[in-house]
């Protein structure tokens, strides 16, 4: 429908409006829809002249509320799918989708995140370490999802072979340390599955700049790891890997991830409810 723009006097001011939208009542303007007054009061300009300018509705200051909600959302989503560019399913790990909520490293998570501000002056990131399938990836993700969306702010989440083999694809295209600055720009680095990178010279100075500069920058690093945690926390004959560990030691406070095979667990789960939305009620009779 086409704007039909009618211009009334308020107080010998003139003021215009689509009629389509509002109408005039004993010598003001309503909005058509929530009813509110949509002309101001007359106001002095260029000494004697005056103007009447119109003001937001209900239906006006809702429709901004959604614009600024919709912006945030998609922000927030153009975020996270930067965070898990080579792994987009973790977008969905969230806090309140863990097995088992009242487990300590999930409370450490919640908290890591709700004091993530203060925690960030200084520098202090986590160490996730366990055994294989434990939930080190899944809690890392939800922390870094969370984070996302309570600061709105860059988080990174990779594995070392994950950066090696995209620093080795684009060859001498890449300038190194400018990829090591723009991974210690980020507020949050997540680095998945420590430990699993090939034991070289080159991987192992690769591992260290990357850790170093996220150490220099100040910023906190997540890792999660199967190494031992002995092993990194009572230092190596090996230097290379000693630098690095020492790295560790400073920036990172150990979490030990411990309990059942949550891969496992989540399987199951998931083969429980394929089964039930296949089999139906006769499943559970089954069952009983």
């Amino acid at each position: 429908m086409e704007d039909k723009i009618k211009t009334i006097e308020i107080d010998g001011v003139e003021f215009s409006f689509n009629a389509n939208k509002a109408f005039e009542k004993d010598g003001h303007v309503y909005c058509r829809q929530c009813g509110e007054q949509i002309d101001s009061e007359p106001l002095s300009y260029l000494g004697s002249k005056k103007i009447i300018f119109g003001r937001g509705c209900k239906c006006d200051r809702e429709e901004e509320a959604k614009r600024k909600d919709e912006e945030m959302a998609n922000h927030i989503r153009r975020l996270k799918e930067e965070c898990f560019t080579t792994s987009r399913n973790l977008i969905s790990c969230d806090f309140d989708k863990v097995i088992e909520p009242k487990r300590q490293e999930v409370i450490i998570g919640k908290n890591f995140v709700k004091n993530f501000k203060e925690l960030s002056k200084d520098n202090s990131g986590l160490i996730f370490h366990g055994n294989v399938g434990t939930g080190k990836t899944y809690l890392a993700a939800c922390i870094a999802n969370k984070v996302i969306e309570e600061y709105q702010i860059r988080v990174k989440m990779r594995n070392i072979p994950q950066i090696i083999n995209d620093i080795e694809k684009r060859g001498f295209d890449i300038d190194k340390n400018e990829y090591y600055r723009r991974l210690s720009s980020v507020s949050l680095l997540i680095l998945d599955d420590f430990g699993i990178e090939r034991n070289t010279e080159y991987v192992n100075e690769m591992v260290y700049q990357i850790i170093n500069t996220r150490y220099e920058s100040k910023k906190p690093t997540i890792i999660s790891t199967n190494i031992p945690l002995g092993v990194i926390m009572n230092g190596s004959n090996d230097i290379d890997k000693e630098r690095i560990y020492s790295r560790i030691r400073e920036m990172c406070i150990p979490v030990k991830i411990a309990g059942k095979d949550i891969r496992t667990e989540l399987g199951r789960k998931k083969l429980r409810e394929t089964r039930d939305l296949l089999l139906g009620d006769r499943w559970g009779e089954r069952n009983v």
